[in-house]
């Protein structure tokens, strides 16, 4: 096999690696929202001892991607593509650790959590998740217009967000801080979450035209 064949290769696996690493920090924050909806608690341990995986995932996708850039010396496109591999790899292990913030946070909740806030949050999260699986798919398909998308349903996780946190200090016990804290931080963390899938489709962009592009 030549070099351009073997590049195609390892790149072929790098992007499969990201794949398999983006589907576990989906299932990540699905399973944390679960536990925030009072469900599937016994889960809370294993979602947060999973993410040592999930970093694990990452530093490998790193090594690989640094060895083909020292070994292939790839330039124009094909570095680009190893570089933006990179890049979204870091944003996936970003929202991994925010799917342990969210995790974390519930643990602190009572279970009397004000049940119209929960849904408020699922309903915000409920958006966030699509986003990162159209970022997953625009990147599988290099579809540059699909990732152009992702940043108008931002929009509407960031006006979801405002709401929420408008309303929630508006209307919450205010003798209950620690509840009302972490209900507050958890809509931050959905709304983070939000944030790092639109910079996973700025990437694709990247990838596609060479050109930087502020989707938030």
């Amino acid at each position: 096999m030549g070099v351009r064949g073997t590049y195609d290769q390892e790149l072929s696996q790098l992007k499969n690696d990201i794949f398999s690493m983006g589907e576990a920090v989906i299932e990540a924050f699905s399973e944390a929202l679960k536990i925030l909806a009072r469900q599937n608690k016994t889960k809370m341990d294993q979602i947060i001892s999973n993410d040592a995986s999930i970093n694990k995932k990452e530093l490998e996708i790193h090594d690989r991607a640094t060895l083909m850039i020292a070994r292939q010396q790839p330039v124009a496109t094909d570095l680009r593509t190893t570089i933006v591999a990179l890049k979204i790899s870091s944003d996936l292990e970003r929202v991994g650790d925010l799917a342990v913030d969210i995790v974390k946070s519930a643990k602190r909740m009572e279970e009397s959590a004000h049940e119209s806030e929960i849904l408020e949050l699922q309903d915000m999260a409920a958006i966030a998740i699509e986003m990162l699986n159209e970022a997953l798919a625009a990147y599988r398909e290099r579809d540059m217009m699909r990732a152009q998308q992702i940043a108008m349903m931002d929009d509407k996780v960031d006006e979801k967000y405002r709401l929420f946190i408008k309303d929630l200090f508006a209307s919450t016990d205010k003798t209950n801080v620690e509840q009302t804290t972490q209900l507050a931080f958890t809509g931050r963390y959905i709304e983070r979450i939000a944030d790092y899938a639109t910079n996973l489709a700025e990437w694709i962009v990247y990838e596609r035209n060479g050109k930087h592009f502020d989707l938030n």
